[in-house]
């Protein structure tokens, strides 16, 4: 099985991560995988508004009977991004022969909540490297006794930075590790950040504290939490997104102001919930348990009929790009035209009356 993946890697976000692990698992698989459009392949593999129409009409020049998979992370207006990121992946998705969604949440937000995306599919959670996520390995050392890890990359307001800060003053006792993105953190002894860190340091640093607490809201499938889980770590989550269908009976919902009341709860069946947190992960979010499924919706795929009739699909593809020339040349040409007038117009010779 031949399948292309044209997006290129960067060590950062879950999405990135995600696709190396399944080019890795695929490889293992004996598939072939390349980032090359113009190469001969069964599958053009997007996820969600991160390979464009253009480029997927392009692909479709090349490969005309390949199958698109787009796997929906979620709406970019649910996460509080604005622009044109949701009108990219709804375009992309009116060519594609099948549809993933992360999590039950993410296919309701992006088909009712905001009607994103137009074609329905199944529902995979997101794997975790339940190998470099364990409870077992080494740690670091801080002074408090009872250990909260928080973990974010965006500074997007809606992962709810503020709440944590809110809850580290009023929890002096209690170290707060802040793990990635938080450049307004407050000068607090009980706050240790630790920036930026590689997936290793990241294993480490969460394998160090005792509860994952996150604010983040509207989440289709959190890898930050799924890591916590694999690391034996209980969540405290504001219940909203995909969180209680990820996080199950491992954790509580939380609020700025019962904080204090649920980390205790927790604290008391800690031993318990980290055995139950790290069977979670095995359990559910494998990825001996993950991939088969994509590998088999995509082989089902590849046995029905292409979601847009080949004729037009090539059409479309060879017809969108002259289209959209002409339309830029136009813009371009009445632009040219205004910036003309602007210029002679004074200048313009007038016949008196």
């Amino acid at each position: 099985m031949r399948i292309c993946i044209p997006i290129e890697f960067r060590p950062h976000g879950g999405g990135h991560y995600f696709l190396q692990a399944l080019s890795a698992y695929l490889a293992d698989q004996g598939w072939t995988v390349t980032r090359r459009v113009e190469s001969h392949y069964d599958i053009l593999f997007t996820n969600h508004w991160m390979v464009s129409r253009s480029h997927i009409l392009r692909a479709i020049r090349h490969n005309p009977r390949g199958r698109i998979v787009q796997r929906i992370d979620g709406a970019a207006q649910d996460y509080g991004r604005y622009g044109d990121a949701d009108h990219r992946q709804r375009q992309v998705n009116l060519l594609a022969d099948l549809t993933i969604f992360q999590s039950h949440y993410c296919r309701y937000s992006t088909r009712e909540k905001f009607a994103v995306i137009v074609h329905d599919g199944p529902v995979i959670h997101n794997p975790v490297d339940v190998e470099l996520f364990r409870p077992e390995g080494q740690r670091l050392s801080f002074p408090e006794s009872v250990r909260v890890a928080c973990v974010a990359w965006s500074t997007n307001p809606r992962k709810g930075a503020a709440s944590i800060y809110d809850v580290a003053r009023c929890n002096p006792r209690v170290g707060f590790v802040l793990c990635g993105r938080y450049p307004d953190a407050p000068g607090l002894p009980n706050i240790h950040r630790l920036s930026v860190l590689c997936r290793e340091e990241l294993a480490t640093a969460l394998r160090s504290c005792h509860v994952l607490l996150t604010f983040s809201q509207n989440e289709a499938c959190p890898n930050h939490v799924l890591e916590a889980l694999a690391s034996g770590l209980p969540v405290l989550y504001h219940d909203s997104g995909a969180m209680s269908e990820v996080i199950g009976d491992c954790g509580l919902p939380v609020t700025v102001e019962n904080f204090a009341a649920q980390l205790e709860q927790v604290m008391d069946l800690w031993a318990e919930l980290s055995l139950q947190a790290r069977q979670r992960a095995l359990t559910h979010f494998h990825p001996q348990q993950v991939f088969p499924r994509y590998v088999d919706a995509m082989r089902a795929a590849l046995q029905r009929p292409t979601t847009v009739p080949l004729a037009r699909r090539l059409w479309l593809a060879w017809s969108e790009p002259v289209r959209s020339r002409n339309r830029r040349l136009a813009t371009a040409l009445q632009r040219r035209l205004g910036q003309t007038v602007a210029t002679i117009g004074p200048h313009w010779p007038r016949r008196d009356p």
